[in-house]
């Protein structure tokens, strides 16, 4: 058996298996906007992702990835309400999951520019002001645990959270 590394892939492959790994949050909300349960969604991106994989070769380069895996996995979903002998949790038309399956492509793609603006902008914070942001929302800490485990009073420490917020969505606005 010849093992091959990664380096040994043509680049198609690799730039084929990059898309794919790039949209498996999209392909996730979007099985989840179709009314797939959560209990279920995991199996139908793995459906999902089998039939894209298996048909790489169908893939032209340099065209839509997103929108041809957005296309399959909305097949998937509807493979997965006939099997299991149901509609989504609302009676819908295949011309309504084709419309969801746009709106959550825009909005998807909306908030992943908002996002990569936000993180541009938490770049700009000074560190003092980066760090009470990492702790609130990413460690999870209250305002009183910063607070306290700073020295500072909660009070200071609600008013700050508010201006670095503040900048940060105005910081946005100008970045759009």
């Amino acid at each position: 058996m010849n093992e091959s590394s990664a380096s040994e892939n043509p680049p198609e492959e690799l730039c084929f298996s990059q898309l794919l790994a790039g949209e498996q949050g999209f392909l996730h909300a979007l099985i989840r906007s179709l009314g797939v349960p959560s209990s279920d969604s995991a199996d139908v991106l793995q459906a999902a992702n089998m039939y894209l994989i298996e048909n790489a070769d169908k893939f032209e380069t340099g065209t839509n990835f997103r929108a041809w895996a957005a296309q399959v996995t909305r097949y998937r979903c509807l493979n997965y309400f006939r099997s299991q002998k149901r509609r989504p949790m609302v009676n819908l038309s295949e011309q309504a999951l084709d419309l969801i399956t746009e709106e959550v492509c825009r909005q998807y793609d909306e908030t992943a520019q908002q996002l990569s603006h936000l993180d541009q902008c938490l770049k700009k914070l000074p560190f003092e002001h980066a760090s009470l942001i990492h702790a609130i929302y990413t460690e999870g800490q209250s305002l009183k645990e910063y607070a306290h485990s700073h020295k500072k009073s909660h009070t200071a420490v609600r008013k700050t959270i508010s201006r670095v917020r503040q900048l940060l969505k105005d910081c946005i606005e100008r970045q759009n």
